[in-house]
């Protein structure tokens, strides 16, 4: 039996290999190989070489002019993190290449070394314990560890965000996280004005968007909402629904802008209304309980298709791993009988 189960796990090992190879963000190209910055050395440097400095001395890295010494004590944290974010990266490219390949290849070699020992074609039944219990160990570790950066990647780290100067860390291309209906912000009775649905204290990576918020269906193609009777979509007309394009409340979407509003009592703001667009005079339909995202309408399913690729890695991942344990185990008892047990079960 257990040469049966060793044969199984080696062939699964086999099929969902194939599938993670044709889905892996970095792999297929998805995620460009160069998505993370090449020099790591360069965020050790800047630490290494502005640690001495006097906090006035780094005024170009944005440090503040008041609270200086804390102001300091940040701008190195932003190196640290620009650092262990860069070796992250690295190292989710370097193991999808090397565990997924490594899988494929000897996977194949025990599915095919494991179908002889099970027809006992030869006395392979010690080589095909050894192999089985090496291969199962070293894709174990490699498939695991890729599973955790890449996890850690996908759930935590804020796309495109920067490290090199304070104040600019989500000026380049990070973007709002926004919820499924396309909302980032809603109208607080007791505070009299529009707070940020994501804010969390001390949090600011919370208000970014994420690779795991890839699959919200705003930041896509949408027919149903592009498409819908009029009646069902005033909220999100641009001119007359309720999303903020004239600025009017958020006029840059930021970390101090959101504290702000968390921690007012009485913003006094008027909260904001959304109108029939075919009639003139316009006629009133209602008020604005959220604010909603005004370019979350995507023209294509780029960010989807990172989004389910990555869970598809994510998830058979997962299964190979618990397969290459198997192959080790079994591997091991294989070994350990010298194979002695064969297709007549």
């Amino acid at each position: 039996m257990k040469n049966l189960i060793f044969l199984c796990a080696s062939v699964a090992v086999v099929i969902f290999t194939v599938i993670v190879l044709n889905n892996a963000p970095i792999i297929t190209g998805y995620l460009d190989v160069n998505w993370y910055d090449d020099s790591c050395q360069k965020f050790v440097d800047l630490h290494k070489y502005n640690k001495d400095k006097a906090a006035a001395d780094l005024y170009t890295y944005g440090v503040s002019t008041t609270d200086n010494d804390r102001s300091k004590e940040k701008l190195l944290d932003l190196f640290k993190e620009g650092k262990n974010k860069c070796y992250r990266n690295k190292a989710m490219v370097g193991l999808e290449y090397s565990a997924f390949n490594f899988n494929i290849v000897f996977g194949f070699t025990c599915a095919l070394l494991g179908l002889f020992n099970y027809l006992k074609i030869g006395n392979l039944g010690k080589i095909v314990g050894i192999i089985g219990l090496g291969s199962g160990v070293i894709g174990f570790v490699l498939t695991l560890v890729y599973i955790i950066y890449s996890g850690i990647i996908f759930t935590q780290d804020v796309v495109k965000k920067q490290f090199t100067a304070l104040g600019s860390e989500y000026t380049s291309g990070a973007s709002i996280k926004i919820r499924g209906d396309g909302a980032y912000a809603e109208w607080d009775d007791s505070k009299r004005g529009y707070v940020c649905l994501f804010y969390k204290k001390d949090k600011p990576d919370s208000l970014y968007r994420k690779y795991s918020d890839y699959g919200n269906k705003h930041l896509n193609y949408r027919t149903k909402d592009i498409y819908a009777e009029e009646e069902k979509n005033y909220e999100y007309m641009s001119l007359f629904g309720c999303r903020d394009t004239s600025s009017t409340y958020f006029s840059s979407f930021s970390y101090t802008d959101c504290k702000r509003r968390d921690e007012s009592n009485n913003l006094g703001e008027t909260k904001q209304k959304y109108y029939d667009k075919n009639t003139l005079p316009n006629n009133e339909k209602g008020e604005c309980d959220y604010l909603y995202y005004s370019s979350g309408s995507g023209s294509d399913y780029e960010k989807q298709n990172i989004y389910d690729r990555w869970v598809i890695t994510i998830v058979f991942g997962c299964f190979i791993f618990v397969l290459d344990l198997c192959l080790a185990i079994f591997g091991f008892l294989i070994f350990k009988d010298g194979g002695s047990s064969g297709s007549p079960l």
